[in-house]
C-alpha cells in the first residue's frame, strides 16, 4: 500500500512541477500599414537605406557600418537611449527589408528576440508600406513587472512602429 501512495505522489509532483515551470512568455506580433502618395521605387529607396533610419521624430542620430546583410546600426533617441539593430535580409525584387534588435534599452523597447520586416508594394499609383514585427516581452520569466509585461511591450512597439510609418510618410510626401 505504501508503494501505491508513493507512486501517486511522484506522479502528482512530476505533473505539477512541469506545469508550474513550463509557462513562459508568448510571442507577440504587431503589424501596421500606411499608404504613401508616391511610387514604390521612391519609397523603397528610403526604406532600403539601412544607414539612414531617421523616419521617427524621436530619433536623434543613427550610426551604421554599412547597408548590406550583417550590417549593424545604432539608433540614438532624443532621450539619449539607444537600440542596436542588425540587418538580416534585403530583397530588392520583393522590396522587403528585415532586421532584428540585438541590444535594447527596455525603457524604449522592452523586448527580447525582436525582428521586423518592412514590405513596400505599389497599389493604384500609391504605395502601401507594411511593417511587421515579432518579439517577446522585456521580461522572459514568469510574473513580469508592469513595465516589461506583454501589454507594455506591445504598446511601446506599436507606438514605435506607428511613429516610424508616420515619419516615413512625412519624409516621402514632403520632400
Amino acid at each position: 500500500m505504501t508503494n501505491k501512495y508513493f507512486i501517486t505522489f511522484l506522479l502528482i509532483f512530476a505533473f505539477s512541477y512541469n506545469l508550474s515551470f513550463s509557462h513562459g512568455p508568448s510571442r507577440q506580433k504587431v503589424s501596421e500599414t500606411i499608404e504613401i502618395n508616391a511610387n514604390a521605387s521612391e519609397v523603397w529607396k528610403v526604406v532600403s537605406d539601412f544607414n539612414n533610419f531617421k523616419w521617427n521624430t524621436d530619433i536623434k542620430k543613427i550610426s551604421s557600418n554599412g547597408n548590406q546583410v550583417g550590417s549593424e546600426r545604432i539608433i540614438e533617441f532624443n532621450s539619449s537611449k539607444k537600440i542596436k539593430q542588425k540587418l538580416e535580409k534585403i530583397d530588392v525584387n520583393k522590396k522587403m527589408i528585415n532586421w532584428r534588435v540585438i541590444e535594447t534599452d527596455n525603457s524604449i523597447l522592452p523586448v527580447n528576440s525582436y525582428a521586423a520586416k518592412v514590405f513596400v508594394k505599389e497599389k493604384d499609383g500609391k504605395t502601401q508600406v507594411l511593417y511587421k514585427s515579432g518579439f517577446y516581452r522585456g521580461f522572459m520569466g514568469n510574473d513580469p513587472p508592469l513595465e516589461l509585461n506583454d501589454e507594455t511591450s506591445k504598446r511601446l512597439v506599436t507606438e514605435f512602429i506607428l511613429n516610424n510609418l508616420k515619419g516615413l510618410k512625412n519624409i516621402i510626401e514632403n520632400n
